[in-house]
């Protein structure tokens, strides 16, 4: 009789233990997931792999990539079309008899820097005499730095656009040259005072005055337009603009060998061309000593003169360092190149300008054919 009671204990025991370890097992899952990198371009497939504990083949998982589209497979591959907001968070559950456990992850979501068909600006600039840069976009019939004047300068195949950059109360980036909205939008106030929402809701005018049905366009969405048909010039001089806070969001774009940027003071040039070989950091050439502080730097490869410096003694300096030389011609005035006979354009290219800018790019361009 004892020992039979004391098989029934033992019985008992093994069966409490085999419940806590039932319920062990249970209490054990632990969602988690890896893939290959943490960055990967548009259009790219990616591999999660399910490194999830505790699973066996009753789990359940519930997949979210955070674009719109699930997936329940264990090891699933995902590709994202378009940039979004630059990142994804992806969300793992995973079920298994009661118990559920998940985990979150952010991945980064980039354009690539190859273009098909597109080469960078440097080897555009090796290839042809002289591009045409349109002056806050073509604003003929579109407001400046709106993105109708971006497509109508892409439309009209300049083969740059210079546009303004600021930063919103929210952190975001818009097209904006002026520091306030009074002139070239129905709002008044500046611009760093109102977040992105706020300044969506206003309307561009244009260079009459005329309001329109142009909103404030972000920088992303300037980008995204002209990515693959127009190389830029970023204007972040004046501190309109941290150039660390762009950086980021141009390299996002794959837009870096695609674009300059103006940044004006001496450290901040210096800093962006220290940033990244392939930043092409414009300084201001305004006089003889500015040239002297640059002329040594091997990073420079655009620079851009004034009317002051644009001479054959300055000019012969720069192209011996392997400059490009980047002037302006008929900007913020209402004289056209047909006032003088072209005769800016001509001194301009005469001297062995690469880029200039201007507020009449169509009839620049055509004279330069």
């Amino acid at each position: 009789m004892k020992f039979y009671k004391a098989f029934i204990g033992v019985l008992f025991l093994l069966v409490l233990t085999s419940c806590g370890s039932d319920e062990a097992e249970i209490t054990s899952i632990n969602a988690s997931f890896t893939t290959e990198q943490s960055e990967y371009f548009v259009a790219a497939p990616i591999r999660f792999t399910n490194t999830s504990a505790g699973i066996d083949t009753n789990s359940v998982f519930e997949w979210n990539f955070g674009d719109g589209n699930t997936s329940t497979s264990k090891n699933p591959t995902h590709t994202y079309t378009n940039i979004g907001e630059g990142s994804y968070t992806i969300v793992l559950k995973v079920f298994h008899s009661e118990a559920v456990s998940d985990f979150t992850k952010e991945i980064s979501i980039v354009f690539s820097d190859t273009i098909s068909g597109r080469t960078t600006l440097i080897e555009k600039l090796a290839d042809t005499k002289i591009l045409t840069c349109a002056h806050r976009g073509n604003q003929n019939n579109a407001p400046e730095n709106s993105l109708k004047s971006i497509q109508d300068a892409i439309n009209e195949a300049i083969e740059m656009v210079e546009i303004d950059i600021r930063q919103t109360k929210d952190g975001k980036f818009v097209l904006m040259h002026d520091s306030t909205l009074d002139r070239t939008t129905n709002g008044s106030g500046d611009v760093s005072d109102f977040t992105l929402a706020e300044l969506q809701q206003l309307k561009l005018k244009d260079n009459r005055g005329v309001l329109t049905n142009e909103a404030i366009p972000t920088l992303q969405e300037a980008l995204e337009l002209g990515r693959g048909k127009i190389y830029f010039d970023l204007d972040i001089s004046n501190n309109k603009v941290s150039f660390d806070r762009i950086y980021p969001v141009v390299k996002q774009y794959g837009m870096i060998k695609q674009s300059l940027f103006y940044t004006q003071g001496v450290s901040i040039t210096k800093s962006a061309l220290n940033k990244d070989a392939d930043v092409i950091a414009m300084p201001v050439i305004s006089d003889e000593d500015r040239l002297s502080q640059f002329e040594n730097n091997s990073l420079v490869k655009v620079a851009h003169f004034q009317s002051q410096t644009f001479n054959q003694n300055l000019v012969s300096r720069a192209k011996a360092k392997g400059w490009y030389i980047f002037m302006n011609a008929y900007v913020n005035t209402t004289k056209t190149p047909v006032d003088d006979n072209y005769d800016e354009i001509d001194k301009i290219s005469n001297l062995g300008g690469n880029i200039i800018q201007t507020d009449s790019p169509v009839l620049t361009k055509e004279h330069l054919k």
